[in-house]
């Protein structure tokens, strides 16, 4: 299944209880964005600049101060099982088997009567470990699995409820980078068969650009887009080292030049750590 999802005039405003209106901070500002039917969507930008704070209210688990938030056609009320989160830590059950684990999401559909019975959320659990190749772990704590691994399994596991939408907070920030660049390919493969609207946050440019078919880069806090970069490249996994070709190289010099001209502005330490946390140094 797929979604589009549109995004008017968003604004989030941070404010501590009993303060005046005059303390409070705006995460977020006048924000506009169109994702269509499965696309693979990636968002860049320094730190601080409303990403996550984007992707929560996407979720359903934050509301804006102002604006709207459309998934086809309708506003979004809440947390739901059509919007599925992938977090940069496991979140994973210790005491849950990895099958367990993904099973999670269909216990609950099962719960507002739209699930299934015990055998087939089992066989669906099996289904989409498979998919995510980790065939054989199914009865394997989450101790007993790697990094890469138990991040997997997240995978899976916001994936078997079969969502509209997979919303992606920086996934594989905590791994080594060939673990990254395996599960990125593999998140590629998983996009390509199911054509699921994804919506996947990195701070590292390179990430957004080898991912997605659009890069949208916003600028520090208030977080709003600088620019939509549309990705044309050929099939990532088809060019050998697509990374050191000269059109990889294009965008991500651009996207680089997006986030420099506004880190420039900045003191040279928030200058020197908008650089490194953007991933503008690779």
């Amino acid at each position: 299944m797929m979604s589009t999802i549109e995004i008017k005039n968003l604004s989030k405003k941070f404010q501590r209880t009993g303060a005046s209106d005059e303390t409070a901070v705006t995460a977020i500002e006048s924000l506009d964005l169109w994702i269509e039917d499965g696309e693979f969507y990636t968002l860049v930008g320094p730190s601080g600049c409303g990403k996550s704070t984007l992707l929560d209210i996407l979720a359903g688990l934050s509301t804006p101060s102002q604006g709207e938030m459309l998934v086809d056609g309708q506003p979004i009320a809440g947390p739901s099982l059509e919007r599925s989160v992938v977090f940069q830590q496991y979140a994973l059950f210790p005491w849950l088997t990895a099958a367990a684990n993904v099973q999670i999401g269909l216990e609950s559909q099962t719960r507002h009567g739209k699930g299934l019975g015990k055998v087939e959320r089992r066989a669906r659990a099996h289904e989409y470990l498979r998919l995510v190749g980790l065939e054989g772990v199914e009865d394997k704590y989450p101790h007993e699995l790697s990094g890469g691994m138990r991040q997997r399994v997240a995978i899976a596991r916001a994936l078997a409820h079969e969502p509209k939408v997979l919303l992606m907070d920086e996934p594989f920030a905590a791994l080594d980078a060939q673990t990254r660049e395996q599960l990125q390919d593999l998140l590629l493969d998983i996009w390509k068969r199911t054509k699921t609207t994804i919506v996947f946050i990195t701070h590292g440019i390179e990430e957004a650009v080898y991912l997605g078919q659009k890069v949208a880069v916003m600028s520090a806090k208030p977080g709003k887009i600088k620019e939509i970069v549309n990705i044309d490249l050929q099939d990532r996994q088809s060019v050998d080292d697509i990374r050191s070709t000269q059109q990889f190289g294009e965008y991500r010099h651009h996207i680089w030049n997006l986030l420099h001209s506004r880190a420039a502005q900045e003191s040279p330490a928030q200058f020197e750590k908008t650089l490194i946390t953007s991933g503008a140094h690779a």
